[in-house]
């Protein structure tokens, strides 16, 4: 169907079906105020990494991630999101929060902690998961840390736009096709993202162990491409060689678990050498290209709440898509929770526009276009010359970034007249604003200020510590109490794990690969 016919279609849904349903995970490291990467484990007052519903950690031991409830209401979303930073901070012993993306001053490799889940069969799987990373992607990987924006679209909505598609029946099929949809679209214009909001041009120089053609230094101890955008989402990123061939395909769920289960089950010559176990330790879950599909770096995935103990893509496959997870996002430096309200409406709009887009299907040559871009503008986004491949032919990015907006502002009008606000339409002219005067990016002003202090890592330590005054304000007692609630239960559900446990973890971990 054509994008004009959807976009009518779309205009004649009631306002209530305008719901935008979000959550942020957010990744930021712990450090000591001189900036060196955290040595000690999470905090037990914290509560338990595995089993607490909003504190836990990611990669690394130091890498803290604090995960949001849903909300439909953003003031009530970034609420939640400052609560998890204030009760934390009040809990950390004499350590900042770092304030960006990439990481801060690290140690040689063995020396970065990775993430401990205790002793039970699921906390096991998820340390030997982030071992096999260590010896596949290094360990200096599992320390980049960033924002992902869970979004769906309320059940009001799915039940009017299958209305007005003609769509009878159970609407699980048809959410599943639609979000693919939008994901298909998301994947060719995502460079626009990385434009918009990217906001790590620049690294500390301890982050590489060997020098790249990429980089080149800046002032003390830093290294920066002139034009990135976000070197977070380059090649110095989460890549490797195993995965720089992997197609995924995107076009339907069944093609999307077909490929990825292939690529689970599909031996790698390199990992294989590494072997599964050493000293009677297991050093990776498996010697495939991917030892789970966590492992697929996209910049979006379509998601499903899992089941303790199931795999994620078992449950996509049985239940269908939920809600997708936009993974390109950087933290911005500049802000103390490295999002504000006026990303998440450009975000949220953006979704909503992917989804109304024509979207055909990607070949195996449009989705490496579709990575040749992307890595292009995390490098080179600033460059006024940098051209993109669309439409066949190559562009000036600054041009189809014009049109896209365009485009999107237009249709910013209409969701403003449905929902009876002007929020997006000045969300638009924010990132407007950006396409006019690049430098009003992020990466930019940040990469200003890297400058101005003379490094990466002193720009970095100034702003963790202004984010450290800031959530220092207590909070409300009954909101202490109640994460101190939640921390005691997380102890206690890790407990029940652990003791009711059966049979030996080889027969856990196989059964667990095994669906």
């Amino acid at each position: 169907m054509p994008a004009i016919t959807r976009l009518k279609l779309l205009k004649d849904l009631h306002s209530n079906a305008f719901t935008f349903q979000r959550g942020i995970e957010r990744e930021a490291l712990r450090v000591s105020k001189a900036g060196q990467i955290s040595q000690v484990g999470h905090p037990e007052s914290l509560g338990s990494a595995l089993t607490h519903k909003s504190i836990t950690t990611d990669y690394s031991e130091s890498l803290m991630e604090f995960i949001t409830g849903v909300h439909s209401d953003k003031g009530r979303l970034l609420n939640e999101l400052d609560a998890l930073h204030r009760f934390s901070f009040s809990h950390l012993d004499d350590e900042w929060l770092w304030s960006g993306s990439m990481p801060s001053l690290l140690p040689a490799q063995e020396e970065i902690p990775i993430a401990q889940y205790g002793n039970s069969h699921i906390g096991r799987l998820k340390t030997i998961y982030r071992h096999g990373l260590w010896h596949r992607y290094g360990r200096k990987m599992q320390t980049i840390a960033g924002v992902h924006y869970n979004w769906s679209l309320s059940e009001e909505f799915w039940r009017q736009w299958a209305l007005v598609n003609h769509k009878t029946g159970d609407l699980t099929e048809f959410k599943t096709n639609e979000y693919f949809g939008l994901i298909r679209n998301f994947r060719r214009h995502s460079w626009l993202l990385l434009y918009l909001f990217g906001a790590s041009p620049a690294a500390d120089s301890s982050f590489l162990d060997h020098s790249s053609a990429d980089l080149t230094p800046l002032g003390e101890q830093s290294l920066y491409a002139p034009y990135a955008t976000s070197l977070r989402m380059s090649d110095l990123g989460y890549s490797n060689k195993a995965q720089a061939n992997l197609f995924v395909c995107f076009n339907s769920l069944e093609s999307y678990a077909e490929t990825l289960s292939n690529a689970i089950q599909t031996p790698y010559s390199a990992y294989e050498q590494m072997g599964l176990m050493a000293q009677g330790e297991y050093q990776q879950l498996n010697t495939s290209v991917l030892q789970i599909e966590n492992e697929y770096y996209s910049d979006i995935r379509p998601k499903r709440v899992a089941y303790s103990g199931e795999k994620p893509l078992h449950a996509l496959r049985y239940r269908g898509v939920e809600y997708i997870e936009v993974r390109c996002l950087d933290i911005n430096p500049l802000l103390p929770l490295g999002i504000d309200e006026g990303q998440i409406d450009f975000v949220d709009l953006f979704l909503l526009w992917c989804l109304v887009q024509d979207s055909p299907e990607i070949s195996t040559l449009e989705c490496q276009q579709v990575q040749r871009n992307s890595e292009r503008v995390a490098l080179n986004g600033r460059d006024p010359n940098l051209t993109i491949r669309h439409g066949g032919r190559d562009q000036l990015l600054p041009a189809l970034a014009q049109t896209l907006m365009e485009s999107i502002a237009e249709f910013a009008v209409t969701i403003d007249k449905k929902t009876g606000t002007d929020c997006y339409q000045k969300a638009c002219q924010q990132q407007q604003d950006k396409i006019d005067d690049v430098r009003l990016t992020p990466s930019h002003q940040v990469l200003a200020q890297i400058t101005e202090q003379s490094s990466y890592l002193n720009f970095s330590l100034k702003q963790s510590a202004q984010f450290a005054a800031h959530f220092s304000q207590p909070l409300a007692p009954e909101q202490v109490a109640f994460w101190q609630r939640e921390t005691a239960a997380s102890v206690g559900r890790q407990r029940d794990i652990e003791a009711n446990d059966s049979g030996t973890f080889d027969d856990f971990l196989a059964e667990y690969l095994r669906q």
